[in-house]
């Protein structure tokens, strides 16, 4: 999953962050298996695994905002993780213990 994400990023990749990746992946795809009551090494959960490890790797620095504004141009941001449990519950991918 790891070198998937790294092509997927391609030119927004440093080279020197593949500590910070892993330990991104290692997060998720705790919080993802948490959610779904389902191993972390859950094939059905890569997709949204993958989804949301590329969307902190690219948000870092501005974590805890909700939106930014410079001149003319705006940016929002959604929150990531609510996203990453919203995404498996909708698909069927939570079990119920």
């Amino acid at each position: 999953m790891l070198e998937k994400i790294k092509k997927d990023l391609g030119a927004n990749y440093n080279q020197n962050d593949e500590e910070v990746l892993k330990e991104i992946i290692e997060e998720v795809s705790s919080i993802a298996s948490n959610i779904s009551n389902r191993k972390t090494d859950d094939e059905k959960l890569y997709p949204y695994i993958k989804k949301a490890t590329k969307a902190m790797y690219l948000c870092r620095g501005a974590e805890g905002l909700q939106s930014r504004g410079e001149g003319s141009i705006s940016s929002s941001y959604e929150d990531i993780i609510e996203k990453l449990r919203n995404d498996i519950v909708k698909n069927g991918l939570r079990r119920i213990r």
